[in-house]
């Protein structure tokens, strides 16, 4: 998923996507509101950071995408680089989250 604050890097994204290797199956742009934001994260409702995560998501388009290649979890994984942008700059420079 491409989330909100990454939507204006959409281009350079699918150039990496596809320079990685990946096929884009499927994609579908949408808004999320409170109840679907609160149903697609459920596991971390009643938790601290929950009303910022819900604020963000719904704060403008995300883009969900299927990709398919082999392995790609791993390889997925492994193009966004560490979930913390910090550790992936320094880390994984040519990361996505870099």
């Amino acid at each position: 998923m491409i989330k909100p604050d990454a939507y204006q890097n959409i281009g350079k994204i699918f150039d990496a996507i596809s320079k990685d290797g990946f096929f884009i199956n499927k994609i579908k742009m949408s808004k999320f509101n409170k109840e679907s934001s609160t149903l697609f994260y459920r596991e971390h409702e009643g938790k601290s950071f929950f009303p910022n995560l819900q604020a963000f998501m719904t704060s403008d388009v995300a883009v969900g995408i299927e990709l398919v290649a082999p392995d790609a979890v791993k390889k997925w994984r492994n193009l966004l680089g560490p979930t913390n942008t910090v550790v992936a700059k320094r880390d994984a420079p040519n990361s996505l989250r870099a």
